[in-house]
């Protein structure tokens, strides 16, 4: 492709992908796959980052009516973990239909309560598997690797768990579905089974992420240039130095609006 502005905007895993594959990205990486380097830029495809999640499975009584098309997601508590220097780093969120992992969607099981990390310490990657386009990239989340991530998610399950036991919940819930009684005997049970549990929050970002030449691991600067390329932006959550605290699309549709209004007034 040749053109006076190339704008990427492939999100958070394709954008890297592409520039690696077009021979921007961590040198020692494109030599092993076989790709000629432009740009030796070590931050494209690192500093992954999310809002991972586990769910607290709850089965209901028989008389407590469930409707599949009623609205699920209809209040979310924020909340800043005990010890945290960063506010409201966490969130929980009730589902008021919760459906088995795989079943049909219009057959319940009870409901869900959702303990999200808001702000995670933990950091993943992405990598070529090959110089092949139509090969997926490598992608190691490394969720919960960061023992304060476990801690504050640890304490998330336990709020909701404290919850189930209230009195409010008596004419509610029947039992826990999961995590089960044995899950909750220590802090090594429960890590193990948030390990084993834990979701992608569908909010990547972070892997061709902003900041000045003097960072190593930036890829682009305020205004998404690539560093070191002319006429090569990046507008995606990609760019991002972090996940926000709250969903990611209107944050998105900022960037693309600002990076936008840059070139259209050059």
């Amino acid at each position: 492709m040749e053109a006076g502005q190339i704008i990427l905007s492939a999100g958070a895993i394709a954008s890297p992908q592409i520039l690696m594959l077009s021979g921007i990205g961590p040198a020692k990486h494109l030599q092993e796959k076989g790709i000629t380097i432009v740009a030796d830029l070590p931050g494209v495809g690192q500093n992954l980052r999310d809002h991972p999640l586990v769910a607290v499975r709850v089965k209901t009584k028989d008389d407590f009516p469930l409707d599949p098309d009623a609205p699920r997601l209809q209040t979310v508590l924020r909340y800043t973990a005990g010890g945290s220097e960063n506010r409201n780093d966490m969130q929980i969120f009730p589902s008021s239909f919760s459906t088995p992992l795989g079943g049909d969607p219009l057959v319940e099981e009870g409901i869900r309560f959702t303990c999200m990390l808001e702000l995670a310490e933990s950091a993943g990657e992405l990598q070529l598997n090959s110089a092949d386009p139509k090969e997926q990239p490598f992608i190691d989340c490394r969720y919960l690797e960061a023992p304060r991530d476990r801690e504050r998610l640890r304490e998330g399950v336990r709020i909701i768990i404290d919850m189930m036991e209230h009195e409010s919940f008596k004419d509610i819930v029947e039992e826990l579905i999961s995590p089960v009684e044995s899950d909750l005997e220590s802090d090594e049970t429960l890590d193990q089974w948030m390990l084993e549990n834990v979701w992608i929050g569908q909010h990547l970002s972070g892997t061709c992420k902003m900041g000045p030449d003097s960072d190593p691991m930036a890829v682009v600067d305020q205004y998404g240039r690539v560093h070191g390329i002319q006429g090569l932006r990046v507008a995606d959550a990609s760019i991002m130095p972090d996940v926000i605290r709250a969903n990611t699309n209107a944050t998105t549709i900022m960037i693309g609006e600002r990076v936008a209004a840059w070139v259209a007034n050059k």
